[in-house]
């Protein structure tokens, strides 16, 4: 099935919790994959370190290494149920990041055959455009989603940033945008300072929203007023034209259809 990567200019824009909030969204089965090198966040964000730890990305690894078969089954030793039904799923990105030096190219290509061979897709948290980043694994992706806030100093970083990650990636794996907020610039504006993308979405500044998502706390009240806040309301558009996107690639790409996929967002602004 597909891997759809997120990654950003840095700086903290609210990548994993868009990341996290589509997963939650999503509609059918999906795998939320923390492969950030810098290590993971929700279990000790969201789930407040309650959660017992598994060794997540790091076991699935080095379960790769051995075969695909053993990768599968690593997989569902080491993954987490989000919702009783465990149609969303987690694994946990790296305790310590100083592991991530153990991680070569090839151990990415590893991962991101595993990813590949699931039959549902896969969200791939990567962490910031750095030299660090699992590039093996972008490049395997049916669709990058850059995540930034639309201010200068984004912009600013993004610019070169961007840049690198499109000469890594090639032609072949699509770039898309997606803002936290709407000011200062618009969706219009950073296509002319940083390119075009084939798909283009906005998230809502929504802070109570995003503060659950990112830190955990507060009552089960408040846990179930998320469902319906405005970020996870845009979270859920978001997941659906990102699969659409996805399934019209595919398709295109295997003959089922003719014609390029559908850019998401184009016209809007």
């Amino acid at each position: 099935m597909s891997v759809i990567a997120f990654t950003s200019p840095g700086d903290s824009p609210g990548a994993t919790t868009t990341a996290f909030a589509m997963a939650l969204t999503w509609p059918g089965r999906v795998l939320l994959a923390e492969c950030s090198p810098a290590g993971g966040q929700i279990l000790r964000g969201y789930f407040q370190c309650h959660t017992p730890p598994v060794g997540g990305l790091w076991d699935l690894a080095l379960a790769a290494v051995h075969s695909p078969n053993a990768a599968e089954a690593a997989m569902w030793e080491q993954t987490i149920a989000l919702d009783d039904e465990r149609q969303h799923l987690l694994l946990p990105g790296l305790v310590d990041p100083f592991l991530a030096t153990e991680f070569s190219a090839t151990t990415w290509d590893n991962l991101a055959a595993t990813f590949s061979a699931l039959p549902f897709p896969v969200l791939a948290d990567t962490g910031p455009i750095s030299p660090e980043q699992p590039f093996a694994l972008l490049r395997a992706a049916e669709l990058v989603i850059v995540v930034m806030r639309p201010t200068l100093a984004q912009v600013a970083a993004a610019r070169p940033r961007i840049a690198r990650l499109r000469q890594a990636l090639g032609p072949t794996v699509p770039l898309a945008l997606c803002l936290i907020g709407e000011r200062p610039y618009t969706l219009r504006d950073l296509r002319a300072e940083l390119g075009e993308f084939a798909m283009t979405a906005t998230m809502p500044i929504d802070e109570k929203a995003a503060s659950v998502l990112s830190q955990g706390g507060g009552s089960d009240r408040a846990r179930r007023r998320i469902e319906v806040s405005p970020l996870m309301r845009a979270a859920r558009t978001t997941a659906n034209h990102a699969l659409s996107f996805t399934t019209a690639q595919r398709r295109a790409l295997t003959g089922s259809s003719s014609g390029r996929a559908p850019v998401v967002g184009e016209g809007r602004r």
